[in-house]
């Protein structure tokens, strides 16, 4: 653990405290980190993110280049290099990839695959730990995306299967205008779980910032002292705080009056198309109920 511990520290990885700050990590101060359900200091993404670390940072320090060989071939070690890399160029090493932990699998296998009673819950921050974060952004999109689907889902059903009477040509375009807004509102909270699943995670940096020395962070923490500087100054102006606030509520309408007009012209161009199929529907059921009582009566009159 010491090991990884010292990785994380040299990555510059944030990790989330005991006082919900996240605040780079330090293995002095191990006991502030807020530790795991299993009660490890890291997540299996961040050991890996860790192990991965340490086997490409193997590299050459000596003066001078070291000879290698595999089977007959034959290459150098350059200075400076990532051993690791430097095999996976020869083509000694195809492929590093982590091996399933079965305790962790065979608990997420019982729990989220083989869970029937709610086939639309999913563990997701187990996910997140077990995965990362693509795949379970991926599998939280897929679970509220399910759901989602009730309503247009019970929505087509009754357009099939129930008789609206004289109201029946109107069907159809309603059916279309409840599509597109279901559309609409199914992004807009699907970008809202999004961003919450990221705050909740703490993922708001690149893989690139581990790496970043101390010196690529002095201009960081230079502009974060400032921006400190300037909320100190900005408790006491109230006038830009309320101009700030104009902003950001007329931001927030500017983009509902864009999704607005989206809407409507999506619409104003679908709908003379939903007009003309409903009533070429109509027409079509009405001939072909003729032709069969047309064909009824004859066959009654042999």
């Amino acid at each position: 653990m010491g090991i990884l511990g010292r990785a994380a520290s040299e990555m510059q990885m944030k990790k989330l405290t005991c006082i919900g700050m996240e605040l780079q990590f330090e293995w002095e101060q191990v006991a502030a980190f807020v530790r795991q359900p299993d009660g490890s200091l890291f997540s299996w993404r961040e050991r890996f993110t860790c192990f991965r670390y340490l086997i490409y940072g193997i590299v050459n320090k000596t003066n001078s280049e070291i000879s290698l060989k595999f089977d007959d071939k034959e290459f150098y070690w350059k200075q400076n290099e990532s051993l690791l890399r430097r095999l996976e160029d020869e083509g000694v090493v195809k492929l590093v990839f982590p091996l399933h932990e079965e305790i962790k699998r065979k608990q997420l296998l019982r729990n989220w695959a083989l869970n029937w009673h709610d086939f639309t819950w999913q563990p997701i921050d187990e996910v997140y730990s077990y995965f990362g974060t693509k795949i379970a952004t991926y599998f939280a999109f897929l679970g509220m995306y399910t759901r989602w689907l009730f309503f247009p889902a019970v929505s087509g059903l009754a357009t099939q299967l129930i008789d609206f009477g004289s109201f029946q040509w109107l069907v159809l375009p309603a059916f279309f205008i409840f599509v597109i807004s279901w559309a609409v509102f199914f992004l807009q909270f699907w970008k809202r779980k999004n961003s919450a699943l990221l705050a909740r995670w703490g993922i708001n940096y690149s893989f690139a910032e581990y790496k970043a020395s101390a010196n690529e962070l002095e201009p960081i923490r230079h502009y974060l002292s400032i921006e400190r500087e300037e909320e100190k100054n900005f408790d006491d102006a109230p006038a830009e705080k309320r101009r700030l606030q104009r902003n950001e509520w007329s931001g927030v309408l500017l983009r509902i009056r864009n999704n607005a007009i989206i809407v409507l012209g999506i619409i104003c161009l679908q709908l003379p198309f939903e007009l003309a199929y409903a009533h070429l529907y109509e027409k079509t059921e009405t001939e072909a109920l003729s032709i069969i009582q047309g064909l009824v009566e004859r066959c009654l009159s042999f």
